[in-house]
């Protein structure tokens, strides 16, 4: 079983039916075979160091000083390889032991201090809530009791959300396809390459060879004197660093400056000129000539509804865990038949995206231009996390014919079924201990959704939090053996003949 995230939203139709608007829908999770699509998920973080490595070797990385320490380290390692490998690999072993062990005290530092801010906001409002006040309500100004009891049923809800904390390292599926595009992009850029040098060595080209040999003329001396002096060590550490560099903006800035110098363009087209001649004229080639809000209610009222939403919320996750249990019931009962089974677990993710208004607090209007109240990773507006539904179960069959004359086909059923493996959607709650999101798991911004923080202000007018749900992908594949009438036909129509 193989764990991955992926952002999968739905939108309605007017037929009433989903359709799911991510890039990699569940629809085309369905479509992929299965050894394919573990293999994809398997190879998730591989890809995504890969990518990572791509990304420091073409200077772009979010960080440019990688880059930097990269090209150093390279030349460390070429000019002191013995004393690299005896000191360097347990340096870095001790190094990550002490980071590990550093980073579990803070984290466990910083859990205990955000528990006690919790337990002093959780008594300020239990204070600031006491029923024994509940008779100055009255006293109040009916706008500030209907905030009040507004502010304390949002706490409520608050308290029920379930929150979890994304584990580290974590690549999702969509991740992992675009990494492959990455790749794919950087992999056509090196076939490239390698064609233009390709082209500028075929030696079958009078032209090209004759090019050629007048570079090698003048590198072939620097190359040897390179080799005297660098040595191999010196050498390799040359060759990469210069590798390395030169996709660096500021070697490409460089590389500019000595194209548009008329002094050095016209030094190297001499150069370039007379050792064509030469080559020319040691070789005697010939050169071509081409180039909603509430009421107020009574004490007997808040406390009724207080009791209803209870009932409500316990016969809602009744509900889910009976189906849950159905479900797990159904997949046992299924995998006691012959067949393979073979299941993967996915998660889904959709963001819940709200606005601040002056006299209104958070609300879900958003203005026309901006994106909707509930959108996917890529900020298409789909419909809120109780409407969201998984596809159908999908059914293929095949008929594998007989390579022998028994009159036997082999009939292949492949099914597969989607179901929830999380009861109910929990709020993702990664980077709490770090203040990027508040306890609840909302994420702060500004008017246009940039600066984000855990942290509220005076210039924070958006927010959003990330809500997830894990569900399973069963496919089940069942072999079958048929009678096929053809063959059939034929052998009685063999027999009759012989008779």
């Amino acid at each position: 079983m193989a764990d991955t995230g992926s952002v999968v939203s739905t939108t309605s139709n007017s037929d009433g039916r989903h359709s799911f608007s991510s890039p990699y829908t569940a629809h085309t999770l369905d479509q992929i075979p299965t050894p394919m699509l573990k293999m994809l998920v398997g190879l998730g973080p591989v890809i995504r160091h890969c990518v990572q490595l791509i990304q420091v070797v073409t200077w772009q990385s979010s960080r440019p000083q990688i880059s930097v320490l990269a090209v150093l380290l390279w030349i460390c390692c070429c000019c002191w390889t013995t004393t690299v490998l005896s000191l360097g690999v347990p340096t870095l072993v001790l190094i990550k032991l002490c980071r590990d062990w550093l980073q579990a005290k803070t984290t466990r530092l910083r859990r205990e201090k955000l528990e006690q801010v919790r337990m002093a906001e959780r008594e300020k409002n239990q204070a600031r809530d006491d029923p024994s006040d509940d008779n100055d309500y009255y006293d109040d100004d009916e706008d500030d009791t209907r905030m009040r009891r507004q502010r304390k049923r949002q706490q409520e809800e608050d308290e029920l959300v379930s929150r979890k904390i994304q584990p580290e390292g974590r690549v999702s599926l969509d991740d992992t396809l675009h990494d492959l595009a990455i790749i794919n992009e950087y992999a056509d850029g090196v076939r490239q390459w390698f064609a233009w040098w390709a082209d500028r060595l075929d030696g079958s080209r009078p032209e090209v060879l004759a090019s050629a040999l007048s570079v090698f003329m003048y590198i072939c001396p620097l190359w040897i004197l390179f080799n005297w002096l660098l040595g191999p060590s010196g050498v390799f550490a040359l060759l990469g660093t210069l590798f390395l560099i030169g996709s660096s903006p500021w070697f490409k800035v460089t590389l500019m400056a000595i194209r548009q110098s008329p002094f050095i363009m016209h030094v190297l087209a001499a150069l370039w000129a007379y050792g064509v001649a030469v080559v020319l004229s040691l070789l005697s080639l010939v050169l071509p000539l081409q180039q909603p809000l509430p009421q107020k209610q009574s004490k007997f009222g808040r406390i009724k509804g207080w009791i209803m939403g209870l009932a409500e919320h316990a016969r809602h996750k009744k509900s889910k865990a009976l189906q849950a249990m159905q479900s797990e019931n159904e997949d046992d009962n299924q995998a006691s038949t012959c067949g393979t089974r073979s299941e993967m677990i996915f998660q889904f993710e959709v963001y819940e995206n709200q606005r601040w208004w002056l006299g209104m607090d958070w609300t879900t209007n958003m203005m026309p231009t901006e994106r909707a109240a509930w959108t996917d990773k890529q900020l298409v507006s789909i419909e809120s996390k109780e409407n969201f539904v998984l596809p159908p179960t999908n059914e293929s069959v095949e008929i594998i014919q007989p390579t022998d004359k028994n009159g036997r086909s082999i009939k292949v059923t492949t099914r597969k079924t989607w179901g929830w493996a999380d009861l109910d959607w929990w709020v993702d709650m990664t980077g709490e201990l770090q203040g990027s999101v508040d306890r609840n798991g909302w994420e702060y911004g500004n008017n246009a959704w940039k600066q984000m923080s855990g942290k509220p202000g005076m210039q924070t007018f958006t927010r959003r939090r990330r809500w997830c749900r894990r569900a399973r992908l069963v496919e089940r594949r069942f072999e079958e053996e048929i009678h096929d009438p053809k063959s059939s036909t034929s052998d009685i129509n063999g027999l009759r003949k012989r008779a």
